[in-house]
């Protein structure tokens, strides 16, 4: 009997080391996947694409609240100059570049979701489609 009980707490003692080693093992996992700064070391251009992209939609955001408030009777800089050759160019680039950028982005994420679901790009192109 006393035998026995001794090789139930062996038994117990070995089977709480590999849970605790399991659960180590975890939260190694856990905390690797949520660490933003690995992800970046790993995939800087993601995290640079996405900050530049996300500076131009919040400056044209403020850009174009900007034009509104000029619209509604509000101040405008005359040293910023609103017309002219320079800042029509200066703008069309702006706006292609901003064009382009949404567009790679977007592709890159089709292809993304493209691979990893299957059947994802028919129900793209059918909805695209649609819409046209």
């Amino acid at each position: 009997m006393d035998e026995t009980a001794h090789q139930i707490e062996a038994h117990i003692d070995r089977t709480r080391e590999r849970l605790g080693s399991n659960l180590k093992e975890l939260e190694d996992k856990v905390e690797a996947a949520t660490d933003w700064r690995e992800h970046f070391r790993e995939r800087p251009h993601v995290f640079l694409g996405a900050a530049f992209i996300g500076g131009t939609v919040l400056a044209s955001a403020i850009k174009s609240r900007s034009a509104r408030r000029s619209l509604s009777g509000g101040v405008v800089n005359p040293a910023v100059g609103d017309s002219g050759p320079v800042y029509t160019q200066v703008r069309d680039f702006w706006s292609n570049v901003q064009r382009a950028l949404v567009g790679v982005a977007t592709a890159a994420i089709s292809g993304y979701i493209g691979d990893r679901v299957p059947g994802f790009d028919e129900h793209y192109r059918r909805a695209e489609q649609t819409a046209r």
